[in-house]
């Protein structure tokens, strides 16, 4: 005899492999580097761009909850109402564990709204994952680079002010070019590099600066490395607080590591990056 479809186990195992699919993309997601520097660089991991997982990530949540909106609603619709009532009513008899969960759940959403610990804590650790993969190199010219046409492009100081210049270059080192006005991610995808690379081809190359003197580091303040290199304090600690970094301009940088719990050898490599660029 034929065995009919058996909807039960379908919804089960999808269920099963929509769930592993969205702790696995969310993991990669939570260590990936910043959209700035994945896009410029054409980052991977097990042969996705960070865009790429993202979409796994929006595709499979889709397929969970519409999922479990079959397996709630129209496999089991009667067997959950039973159990929805007898939790309900058990809910009521036990007013405690109620509340706990009531107030746990509230302390979850407030403590990330409010950036509380312990949720800031792993908020900034995936944040520093995050940031690790960033080096000098890595950063574009300007934010958002890759979606610069070659027109737009030109118009930087560096690139000569010619868009027909920069497309005979990119030609010239054997890249495929339609037009002008095609943006730089779509040429560096085109042609099977990274954004990065393509404008390699396009910028002088750049001076070396040097680095900060590690040696006394620790005893500066954050104003007195920035009035050495000819920056503002203030916009220096802005930067090192979108990097998770709390500082105030008139503290040491060895008090500023310890603060926020990160070797100095982290901060110096942070800093140098801020300045140098």
């Amino acid at each position: 005899m034929k065995q009919s479809f058996r909807w039960k186990v379908f919804i089960s195992f999808g269920l099963f492999i929509a769930l592993i699919m969205l702790l696995f993309s969310g993991v990669i997601l939570y260590i990936s580097p910043p959209g700035r520097v994945a896009n410029w660089t054409d980052w991977k991991m097990i042969g996705l761009t960070k865009n790429g997982w993202q979409h796994q990530h929006l595709i499979f949540g889709f397929a969970f909850a519409l999922l479990s909106l079959f397996h709630l609603f129209f496999i089991n619709w009667h067997a959950f109402l039973s159990y929805l009532k007898t939790k309900c009513a058990q809910g009521v008899r036990s007013p405690l564990e109620l509340l706990t969960v009531i107030l746990l759940s509230l302390l979850f959403g407030f403590g990330t709204y409010f950036d509380l610990q312990p949720f800031s804590a792993i908020i900034r650790f995936g944040n520093r994952i995050s940031n690790s993969w960033e080096r000098r190199e890595t950063q574009a010219p300007v934010s958002h680079a890759e979606l610069m046409t070659l027109i737009e492009l030109s118009a930087q100081p560096a690139l000569g002010g010619d868009p027909a210049a920069l497309k005979a270059k990119l030609e010239k080192a054997g890249l495929k070019v339609s037009s002008e006005h095609q943006n730089l991610a779509d040429i560096a995808k085109s042609n099977g590099i990274s954004a990065e690379k393509a404008y390699e081809l396009l910028a002088p190359p750049r001076e070396r600066k040097p680095k900060l003197a590690l040696q006394g580091l620790g005893n500066k303040t954050l104003k007195q490395i920035a009035d050495e290199n000819g920056l503002s304090s203030t916009s220096l600690q802005l930067a090192l607080r979108q990097k998770g970094v709390e500082a105030e301009t008139n503290m040491p940088l060895k008090a500023i590591a310890e603060k926020n719990k990160i070797p100095m050898g982290e901060l110096q490599q942070l800093l140098e990056l801020m300045i140098t660029h």
